[in-house]
């Protein structure tokens, strides 16, 4: 099933199950999941004239395939201006993927400072042929869900001494204008950036992850394609803490992406 069946599932239902075609490992890709819990406050709170500004991720376990999952909420606090809401998709009772979400009313300021604007060094008409080939077995089945067009050499397992991340990114079929939910969908589709620097094939699992979405922010049109760079600032004793940033094909700075991922290359 693709990514929009599950939004609108998440829009009307509070407990449903999704398919091991999600499946990473032993859970669910938290990129949907994730994704389907901010769709899920969106859909049940009233946010006319208010941004979502942050989305603080917490991975508490694996979400199963097949498996019913149920999707609470709960205002923590609401003031004039700022909005803060709690959300979580459950199973058996136990949570498995937490969010805190902040949404922000406008407000008059003198403080202004403007990203730069972002020059790219692979255009995105010049990446047609880039996408990856998803080939049963090679990768999760999800994957071929996703239009990504990785610009630089720093695969994963690659033995790289970078870790740098970088290419462009759609859904394979688009059919709708990218909202945030969907691009936090599109962001955790990208392989953690400590990969490349991986020299044999081993698991790895995000466990807190942040996006902080900049607004306000140029429209998109359906066809239009992210560009999407993402680096390892720091790791060490089995842990990584990664930094990335998303922009606008315009190169505007849309999202500012954080994550603290476990990596399992040494059994002990």
């Amino acid at each position: 099933m693709q990514f929009l069946h599950y939004r609108e599932l998440a829009k009307t239902e509070s407990e449903f199950s999704i398919s091991e075609e999600w499946g990473q490992g032993r859970s669910i890709f938290g990129g949907l999941t994730a994704a389907l819990v901010l769709v899920h406050i969106e859909s049940n709170i009233d946010l006319t004239g208010r941004d979502l500004r942050t989305v603080n991720i917490h991975f508490c376990g694996a979400t199963l395939a097949d498996t019913s999952c149920e999707f609470r909420h709960r205002i923590l606090s609401a003031g004039r201006s700022v909005i803060q809401i709690e959300g979580q998709l459950l199973q058996n009772g136990e949570v498995k993927t937490e969010i805190i979400a902040c949404f922000t009313a406008q407000r008059v300021s003198a403080i202004e400072v403007v990203a730069p604007i972002k020059q790219f060094p692979v255009a995105v008409q010049d990446t047609s042929k880039m996408s990856f080939d998803f080939k049963k077995g090679s990768a999760p089945f999800f994957v071929s869900y996703f239009d990504l067009r990785q610009i630089n050499d720093n695969f994963p397992f690659s033995g790289s001494t970078n870790s740098l991340i970088t290419g462009w990114m759609r859904f394979a079929k688009p059919s709708e204008v990218l909202n945030d939910a969907t691009i936090l969908a599109l962001i955790d589709a990208w392989p953690p950036a400590i990969l490349p620097m991986m020299t044999t094939k081993a698991p790895s699992s995000t466990i807190t992850w942040n996006v902080e979405f900049m607004h306000p922010r140029a429209d998109l049109q359906i066809e239009d394609l992210l560009y999407y760079e993402c680096s390892a600032i720091e790791a060490g004793q089995g842990y990584a803490h990664t930094e990335g940033k998303i922009y606008h094909p315009n190169g505007q700075l849309l999202a500012l992406n954080r994550q603290m991922v476990g990596v399992y290359d040494k059994v002990t």
